[in-house]
């Protein structure tokens, strides 16, 4: 039986509840309506479409084709046409865009270009073009290692027997321009099947030929959703909205825990927060291994979902995802903030109702160490998204610790205060750290102190000297970092004999150097900098216990293995660090016979206990046994 947590055991953070305002009356208009009408033949991988655009703000900020029409993108697997024949759509080859619009790589899809164009004058703002398309979509998904073996399987969408997976990535609906979009998906399937997409389900059929389901979705998003397989959907209502679990596999006592847990955290971000902004909540079972969140469901792997801690773990941070980067959402061009702050109002806010906060942010901090070196460090204003252990650092980790900065700096009220209103004043708009600066700035203005730790590379390495004055001490903290001092209020507890609980004070650092004298009523016998690990800083060697993420962080590095027929395991061995490398990275892997000794300027592994080169590290490893 798993338990949600108390909402009595959430830290001082979410004591300060009060009603929430009303979220702004004008929210953001969608510059594009899509009313989409969807067959999937899954055992042939096909799709089959129509569509009507309309543009409710008219054409500004759409791409135009040469001939003054529209140019549209599409998938190079499906063929497109006018339905309409007041419509004309003629191919203009094939383009050069990555599967989200990023740069384009060498497994990227095929996405062709088109021209959509009146058949008779020329395009005008209430212009409503009618098209249709059709084809094949098979991605399946493929493995891609990622910092010695983290292996995550990806693919930018696909349909088959196991189900279908179309997102932007898969460039499935004509994408029109960058505007946000509203639209209605009626979605035809085999007997068996649903289908899950953003917004309400206004209609569902299920007839022993084929399924029909109906999703609307009025609110501005960034894309088109759509997933689809053999499905038993349960369903709780809630609190305004509606709780569902669509399981591959017919499981009530699984799907039971899950609508409870929706329930539960949904309501607890709605009073932290802001009112939950969509219809529904709906956790999807995904024929991959996947965690994704999208706005109103979330999209995990078969496994992940029944693994006994993600209720209470990633669970409410793809709920909470809802809120940052599903309805406020991220200005890309200027940094993703939206990991750091979800991560810390869940990750983080449930680790410390558990009283295990400051071993949350420590690990945070060793994260850190451990694999952010030089020339694998950036600054929080070019964090995207997550694709190794360094880029997970600075982008989840220094994100979080500032979050947690700012909350010690303002006080949990403000805090709250602050973000709820960072929500209504950013809701269906895309939003930066900029605005994240001005939300925490009500009575001071802290947006020096944002500005930073975002624009900046690196992190504050620590140095501390005590010395005795009549009646206490004098601290004096310094940063002895190469990089410029960081804006910092760093905690010091000092212990003083014969008084169970330490003094704490907090020392302003705006510079290299400060100090603080600290008044004591008796002889002090210990002086802790940062006891809580509440400030984002370079660890300190002496802090952080001997750890495989020191290897794991290495810019170069050399795998030992044993030579092939001398040790039973060496094929074992060899596949092991085969994998590794396919992470990527200045990795070497070579036989034990083929040194003449191990490599003293770079990180070594030494694979197996009758490895050669064993015997050589052994004495190091000695302390630890």
């Amino acid at each position: 039986m798993h338990r949600a947590i108390p909402l009595r055991l959430l830290p001082a953070l979410l004591l300060f509840l009060s009603p929430c305002a009303a979220r702004a009356e004008e929210a953001a208009k969608p510059g594009l309506h899509l009313d989409l009408d969807v067959t999937l033949r899954p055992d042939a991988h096909e799709i089959e479409a129509t569509g009507r655009l309309s543009f409710p703000r008219g054409l500004a900020g759409l791409e135009r084709s040469p001939s003054g029409g529209l140019k549209v993108l599409l998938h190079g697997g499906l063929e497109l046409a006018a339905a309409d024949p007041a419509w004309v759509v003629t191919p203009l080859g094939t383009v050069p865009v990555g599967p989200s619009g990023e740069e384009p790589g060498p497994d990227d899809l095929a996405i062709d270009a088109w021209d959509v164009r009146p058949a008779t004058g020329a395009l005008t703002d209430d212009a409503k073009p009618a098209l249709r398309w059709k084809g094949t979509i098979r991605h399946p998904p493929v493995a891609e290692a990622e910092d010695y073996g983290r292996a995550f399987a990806r693919s930018p969408g696909t349909i088959g027997p196991e189900g279908a997976v179309l997102t932007r990535s898969t460039w499935w609906v004509p994408f029109a321009g960058e505007d946000l979009l509203s639209f209605r998906l009626a979605v035809r399937l085999p007997a068996g099947w649903d289908a899950v997409s953003q917004g309400k389900r206004s209609e569902r059929e299920a007839l022993a030929e084929g399924t029909r389901v109906v999703w609307e979705c009025p609110h501005p998003m960034e894309e088109v959703y759509l997933i689809a397989s053999r499905f038993t959907l349960y369903e709780r209502p809630a609190s305004g909205f509606d709780a569902l679990a669509y399981l591959r596999t017919p499981d009530p006592a699984l799907a039971g825990r899950y609508l409870e847990a929706t329930a539960q955290y949904v309501d607890m971000y709605r009073r932290l927060i802001g009112p939950y902004p969509f219809e529904k909540f709906a956790l999807v079972e995904n024929f991959w291994e996947t965690g994704y969140g999208m706005p109103s469901f979330t999209l995990l792997g078969s496994q992940v979902i029944r693994l006994p801690f993600i209720l209470h773990s990633s669970y409410p941070h793809e709920i909470l995802h809802n809120w940052w980067g599903n309805s406020v959402y991220v200005d890309w061009e200027r940094g993703n903030w939206c990991e750091g702050l979800t991560a810390y109002q869940a990750d983080h806010l449930i680790r410390e109702g558990q009283g295990r906060g400051a071993e949350y942010r420590f690990d945070t901090l060793k994260k850190y160490r451990s694999y952010v070196r030089s020339g694998r460090d950036f600054p929080l204003s070019e964090f995207r998204s997550r694709h190794s252990g360094a880029t997970e650092a600075v982008g989840y980790g220094k994100s979080l610790l500032l979050f947690h900065m700012l909350r010690r700096r303002l006080g949990d009220d403000a805090f709250k205060k602050a973000f709820a209103a960072f929500y209504r004043d950013n809701l269906w708009r895309s939003a930066s750290f900029d605005d994240v600066a001005r939300a925490v700035s009500a009575k001071e203005d802290l947006r020096p102190f944002v500005g930073a730790w975002v624009k900046r590379v690196g992190a504050p390495t620590l140095a501390v000297a005590v010395a005795p004055r009549e009646g206490g001490v004098a601290i004096t903290l310094k940063q002895v970092q190469t990089e410029d001092p960081f804006p910092l209020r760093v905690p010091v507890a000092v212990t003083v004999a014969g008084r169970p609980d330490a003094i704490v004070v907090e020392a302003d650092l705006q510079g290299r150097e400060t100090t603080v004298d600290v008044a004591t009523p008796g002889p002090v016998v210990r002086v802790d900098v940062d006891p809580e690990f509440d400030v984002f800083r370079r660890l300190d060697a002496a802090e952080v216990p001997a750890s495989l993420g020191e290897l794991f962080g290495a810019e170069h590095v050399t795998i030992v293995v044993p030579a092939a027929g001398k040790d039973p395991m060496a094929a074992a061995w060899r596949a092991v660090a085969d994998g590794w490398k396919g992470g990527g990275g200045d990795i070497q892997v070579v036989e034990e016979d083929r040194l003449a000794d191990l490599p003293k300027d770079r990180a070594v592994w030494v694979l197996g206990s009758a490895n050669a080169w064993a015997r050589a590290v052994a004495p190091a490893l000695a302390p630890w046994k």
